[in-house]
């Protein structure tokens, strides 16, 4: 049956575009182009923009000056197109024991290169010129135009996150170092905003009122002048650094310094065996923090810094915490903090879009800051003070309507216990009266490090999606993130379609059970860890494989209708099959093959046989044949044998070496009683793993033969040379329809070298020889 190509229209308006782009790019050096564009030169002189050079077959010189070796950024047969940017892959599939995230990709995997400009088209949601940034959210500021945090915050990498310490949500300095450090980036929210877009404003903090149990945090400084004294010291919190304070400082000095800096609410200073902080014989100072806001759980460390105090003797300026004792003063001691700030004080609900509080019954709404009323120096809207005149008669608990819905209750009617005044919530609720629904939480796409290699802890909807507290669910970046709690990366779709249903969505710890080398599957694994944290995390799309490789018969040179898998099927024209590829399985590889102008040969693998019964298997690249008999002939060993997906075009060859009247070849012989078997590949090229030998039940062995002979064997006979180019490495490759585009003096081949329809570039037109130095025409 002989079948003729016509191009699809959908078809034609990619490939006259494909072509148009070449003719812009290469039209001027086509005019100017003092070389030949055929064999004796190298294709449209390089473009200027590469050297011409001889091929070389195993480190040896073959051909003179007909390749070209584009100088850096370039790329393509004639060094006409461009290279993009290229970073760490986001996902990809491991090439060993937990190893991914190859350096050196275009466009980190997650774009598509512009050949004529160089420039990466990304996928919606990343950003950089390679692709390599996942893009911070943005949204609408207090202006209603769109910024990046919505105006409410930095967007910083991890990296970056990791060794910045603002006192609002950055507490840390360390230096992360996983593989995602410059490449994941997120919303470090302002002062008053969180949220992972910091569009949700925050409620005042402050202490619980009931809570009447809590010790304030106090730090003890220890300081001692001798001799001759003068200078001062300064102290660091949260950042900020005091004025310098005179060593001969009261009391009320060091205090009314240290509330002057804006991380420091209100504190009481002491000092005890003088009445100076720094005095000849040495005081101790106890530093009482009154009221602070943070909403890190504890108060962090104040530091001091003593070098601009002077003395003639041996100075001493020690800060003691978490329970530590002055030496100076043993009696003396500092008091970890056992307090701990609420929002709205735990007796309020809190609106996220206003970033008011609404309080309990008895409550509020205003407090001092330290569980009392408000006062004129201190008046705080927390719902953090007990209302003197509210009838507390029988209740203890907070009793509300719950926000999720239903009617007034005690803790909404959504509590295990409630004791001292405090509700403990049931699974699934949360809030200080059980008034909302919990979110989901997985690991944040985005967090502060805790050390070098860990970071993303859990968090709610994984610091990529907006909690909806009355319904309990997120809502997550469209196209971005999934799952219930955000925490999987979407894999990309296209016409509407996941990986534009020709692949299958997969996480990077499946993509490695799918990893292969030279076609079989290897012993890659990529399984959770703190630096392999994205293991079930990103997910990305495993492409449809052509595996349809007996979908053309070769003998006859005709397609075999029943056999062709037409998702992968490049056509009538180029008679084969590739594979989909790119980010959402949008784009084609197009054929592979030889470069016709190089030496290579094919490789051939060498069976032995001995046994009088029974049979085996023999599997190439994964795949297996049917079960192949002791005394198969040729031409049924050839069938099971080519019948395999991962095979195309062969030749067996049997050979008997005591049948000298048919030549050596004992094509009446089978299998197992002929002295070997010659399988040569013709369409899988290069150096190819060897067929492996499974299930035998052989039995037996010829009359004649040694008892302790190996019944069957494969063993490597001639090393394939021959390259895979794309398009042969003389055409274009158009990736939207996976076909090439040859040029001048390439046309399709057959696979071999010869005119045919594969819709390669590997067969040199005969009238160029004419063109080719004396050296080569001869």
């Amino acid at each position: 049956m002989i079948i003729r190509y016509h191009p699809h229209p959908q078809l034609l308006l990619p490939l006259l575009t494909f072509l148009a782009s070449l003719q812009l790019t290469t039209q001027e050096a086509l005019v100017n182009n003092p070389h030949n564009v055929y064999g004796g030169g190298c294709p449209q002189a390089c473009n200027g923009h590469g050297r011409c050079v001889g091929s070389r077959i195993d480190n040896l010189a073959h051909e003179e000056g007909h390749e070209c070796m584009c100088h850096s950024g370039f790329t393509g047969v004639a060094c006409n197109l461009r290279v993009c940017p290229a970073g760490p892959t986001w996902a990809d599939p491991a090439t060993a024991v937990s190893t991914a995230h190859k350096a050196g990709v275009e466009c980190s995997g997650f774009g598509y290169c512009n050949r004529q400009t160089g420039a990466c088209l990304c996928r919606s949601g990343f950003e950089g010129a390679a692709c390599n940034k996942l893009s911070c959210p943005k949204g609408p500021n207090n202006m209603g135009i769109d910024e990046i945090c919505h105006g409410h915050g930095r967007c910083m990498t991890m990296a970056e996150a990791a060794i910045t310490q603002d006192f609002v949500t950055l507490f840390e300095e360390i230096e992360y170092t996983n593989w995602d450090k410059d490449m994941i980036q997120g919303c470090v929210c302002g002062e008053g905003w969180t949220g992972y877009d910091c569009n949700q404003r925050m409620c005042p903090w402050g202490p619980d009122p009931r809570d009447v149990s809590a010790k304030d945090e106090i730090q003890v400084l220890d300081c001692q002048c001798p001799g001759t004294c003068s200078g001062t010291i300064a102290f660091t919190y949260r950042g900020q650094t005091t004025n310098p304070i005179p060593h001969d400082s009261t009391a009320k000095r060091v205090e009314h310094e240290l509330e002057l800096i804006s991380t420091i609410g209100d504190v009481r200073v002491e000092t005890h065996g003088h009445g100076t902080v720094c005095p000849t014989i040495g005081a101790t100072t106890t530093i009482q923090f009154l009221r602070d806001f943070s909403r890190h759980p504890n108060p962090l460390n104040i530091t001091v810094n003593s070098t601009k105090l002077v003395s003639s003797g041996t100075k001493i300026t020690n800060m003691y915490r978490q329970g530590q004792n002055s030496i100076l003063r043993t009696s003396v001691s500092s008091v970890k903090s056992t307090g701990e700030p609420k929002e709205c004080s735990g007796r309020g609900t809190c609106s996220p879009d206003t970033g008011k509080c609404s309080c309990y019954e008895g409550y509020g709404p205003a407090s001092d800051g330290r569980g009392g009323a408000a006062t004129l120096e201190h008046n705080y809207l927390d719902c953090g003070s007990i209302k003197t005149d509210f009838n507390w008669t029988g209740v203890t608990c907070p009793s509300v309507v719950p926000q999720f819905g239903g009617s007034y209750q005690l803790c909404s009617g959504k509590h295990t216990v409630c004791s001292n005044f405090n509700c403990n919530c049931s699974y699934g609720y949360e809030g200080s009266a059980c008034e909302w629904l919990t979110c989901p939480r997985g690991k944040a796409w985005f967090d502060e490090a805790t050390s070098p290699n860990q970071a993303h802890a859990k968090a709610t909807c994984s610091n990529a999606g907006r909690c909806n507290r009355k319904s309990g669910t997120c809502t997550c970046p469209a196209d971005l993130f999934e799952g219930s709690a955000c925490s999987t990366m979407s894999c990309a779709r296209n016409d509407t379609y996941v990986c534009g249903d020709k692949g299958v969505c997969m996480t990077m710890n499946k993509l490695a059970t799918y990893s292969t080398t030279n076609g079989e599957y290897n012993d890659a694994t990529y399984t959770y860890s703190n630096e392999r944290w994205d293991a079930n995390k990103i997910q990305t799309c495993y492409c449809r494989k052509s595996m349809s490789g007996n979908s053309y018969d070769w003998d006859a040179q005709q397609i075999l209708l029943d056999n062709v898998a037409f998702n992968t099927y490049r056509g009538f024209y180029a008679r084969t099959h590739t594979d989909f590829t790119g980010f959402d399985c949008s784009k084609m590889e197009c054929p592979r093959g030889d470069d016709p102008a190089t030496a290579g040969v094919n490789e051939v693998q060498r069976l032995s046989c001995s046994a009088s019964a029974g049979g085996f298997y023999l599997g190439f690249r994964e795949n297996t044949t049917a079960f192949i008999n002791w005394n198969d002939k040729l031409h049924t060993f050839k069938k099971k044998v080519k019948d395999l997906l991962t095979v195309g075009d062969i030749v067996i060859t049997y050979t008997n070496q005591t049948e000298v009247d048919t030549g050596g070849h004992g094509s009446a012989k089978g299998v197992c009683n002929t002295t070997y078997v010659d399988i040569e590949f013709r369409t899988e090229l290069g150096d190819l793993p060897l067929m492996k030998v499974t299930g035998s039940t052989l039995v037996g062995k010829l009359s004649g033969g040694s008892a302790n002979i190996k019944k069957i064997n494969v063993t490597e006979h001639i090393k394939g040379t021959k390259e895979n180019l794309e398009c042969n490495g003389y055409g274009y490759c158009n990736p939207d329809i996976g076909m090439c585009t040859c040029i001048d003096g390439y046309k399709s081949s057959d696979g071999n070298g010869n005119e045919g329809h594969r819709g390669d570039c590997g067969y040199k037109y005969e009238d160029t020889n004419k063109f080719l130095p004396e050296s080569e025409s001869e």
